[in-house]
């Protein structure tokens, strides 16, 4: 099972970016949210939210009822701690068992699926910049560079209940899945990443050249950079 975790603190201290994958029961399991930036306590929504969804995980619940859960649970305890009560983060939570991949996100955090030199598969985005792709107005690549980009319209911690987005799809051999915060995927285009994917031989190597390339950008002086990357290797 070949996957790879980085994040980097960039230029935005605290980090509110807070990753997690394991190996469980023959599944890899992934969860990553981003705590709202200019926000208190994003640092902590990400990692109690991303906790809670992935406890929902292990006991077997699927990515977005995990999503549901995890919110749930934020919300109850934003009201034994006022300093919460503002907090939130997006999430994406995505299963990888045998040749089957299933996710659901919220919020403007992104997942990829590239197979067969293209782009099969990319996790919806919870902004009106992409609304505006969706009604045909911008490409796909040009969500990252419209003004007020940032604007989220749904993360979890902000609403009583939520809805998250959900994607299910088989596996091929050489596919490759992204898992990232906005710190990264602002930086490096989706062509670019096929283009890294193809030249790579692990997840980890996949993950260095996209990083390169972010680094080289952002001078690290932006956001929080979170990635996990994951290969289907040869049966």
């Amino acid at each position: 099972m070949d996957h790879f975790l980085y994040t980097n603190v960039g230029g935005h201290e605290p980090n509110c970016d807070h990753a997690q994958v394991i190996e469980h029961d023959g599944q890899i399991l992934i969860v990553l949210c981003d705590g709202l930036n200019g926000l208190p306590n994003g640092d902590q929504a990400a990692q109690i939210i991303s906790d809670a969804a992935l406890a929902a995980f292990i006991e077997g619940k699927a990515p977005a009822e995990s999503c549901i859960i995890a919110n749930k649970k934020f919300r109850e305890m934003q009201f034994d701690n006022v300093e919460l009560r503002r907090a939130g983060a997006t999430i994406c939570a995505v299963r990888i068992s045998d040749n089957r991949c299933e996710w659901a996100n919220v919020g403007d955090s992104h997942i990829y699926h590239f197979s067969g030199g293209e782009l099969n598969h990319h996790s919806v985005d919870d902004t009106p910049t992409y609304r505006s792709f969706v009604r045909g107005e911008i490409e796909y690549e040009a969500i990252r560079e419209q003004d007020g980009r940032t604007g989220m319209t749904v993360c979890v911690g902000q609403q009583e209940t939520i809805e998250p987005h959900e994607e299910a799809f088989d596996l091929s051999s050489g596919d490759g899945i992204i898992v990232c915060s906005d710190g990264f995927w602002e930086y490096v285009y989706e062509t670019e990443m096929l283009i890294d994917l193809h030249k790579s031989f692990n997840a980890k190597d996949w993950a260095q050249k996209m990083i390169l390339r972010a680094v080289q950008r952002s001078h690290l002086k932006g956001d929080n950079i979170t990635l996990v990357t994951y290969l289907r290797t040869a049966d």
